[in-house]
């Protein structure tokens, strides 16, 4: 009988341990284990450039970036079916509230700043465009161009309906699914503008290169006189209209690849590959110079 109940006990033990390693997270740290982060798709290539070089250092990481629109990344954070986001903002107040009454506490992690660039047909001849002038074809103002938005769930989208205090969008304002479709749109209709991240066209993809060469920035400002292109200077003076703070939201509640993530990118290495992309750093990577003497000469390095 004793015989019997310690093997039974035993396999309880061995079913327990089972259960325990399939729901165990102490196979996750900073540097290893696999995450999945959601990316506003206006934000991708950024991303896309600091996983690669995260998970080049870390081999033991696994990360898998998930691009879709703003409303829809919120509403699977506040539906708690994600844990790590990459946004233009952060929570609202409201929604904060909501996440904390289910005792859901996240980490928000500022790491560069992003513009909104504006994109023509390369045959188009304008070159410039004014704020007042965006807002007031938002606004429903007749005009001969049709502006052009990832989708209608996006944060570029969002983020200029906002500026110009509209609720909804006029006849000459489509939605297409992505800023892909945006670039490629705009390349084959002279009629149109785009907005698009800035980032999908500092450093475009093979398949996206020979596109953007078909398209041109337009300066932006509040006259003609003083439009500014999303340059980093222009973006890191504020002197280019619309910029927005990129974010890395964290609600996995405990240490793990999100954190460390979320360290690599405000890190001076993470820093450096967003000051390299074009985009600006929230803080400005030092850089050390080095006096060797060399035949009596003072190199520096």
């Amino acid at each position: 009988m004793k015989k019997i109940l310690s093997i039974f006990v035993l396999l309880v033990l061995v079913i327990f341990a089972c259960k325990k390693s399939e729901n165990s997270t102490e196979d996750e740290s900073y540097v290893k284990g696999k995450a999945e982060i959601y990316v506003d798709e206006s934000l991708l290539p950024i991303v896309e450039d600091q996983e690669m070089v995260f998970e080049n250092r870390y081999p033991k990481a696994n990360i898998k970036l998930i691009p879709k629109s703003d409303s829809d990344i919120v509403n699977l954070l506040l539906q708690r079916k994600i844990d790590i986001a990459v946004l233009s903002h952060e929570l609202t107040t409201t929604q904060e509230k909501k996440l904390k009454d289910l005792d859901v506490i996240g980490k928000n992690t500022p790491f560069c700043s992003d513009a909104i660039a504006l994109v023509v047909n390369q045959g188009n001849s304008k070159t410039a465009i004014t704020t007042s002038e965006v807002y007031e074809i938002l606004q429903g103002k007749k005009t001969e161009y049709q502006f052009v938005f990832d989708n209608e769930n996006s944060s570029t989208l969002s983020y200029l309906m906002d500026k110009a205090g509209v609720k909804s969008l006029p006849k000459s304002v489509t939605a297409l699914k992505n800023n892909l479709e945006v670039i490629k749109f705009v390349s084959e209709n002279n009629n149109s503008i785009g907005f698009v991240g800035v980032n999908w066209l500092l450093n475009p993809s093979v398949e996206l290169e020979s596109t953007v060469k078909k398209v041109k920035v337009l300066a932006v400002g509040t006259t003609n006189e003083n439009a500014v292109k999303p340059t980093q200077t222009y973006i890191e003076t504020k002197e280019y209209p619309f910029i927005r703070k990129i974010y890395l939201l964290n609600y996995q509640g405990r240490t793990g690849l999100g954190m460390g993530f979320a360290s690599f990118v405000k890190s001076e290495v993470g820093q450096r590959i967003i000051l390299k992309s074009g985009l600006v750093p929230v803080k400005i990577p030092t850089r050390e110079i080095r006096i060797i003497k060399n035949n009596n000469k003072e190199i520096k390095k």
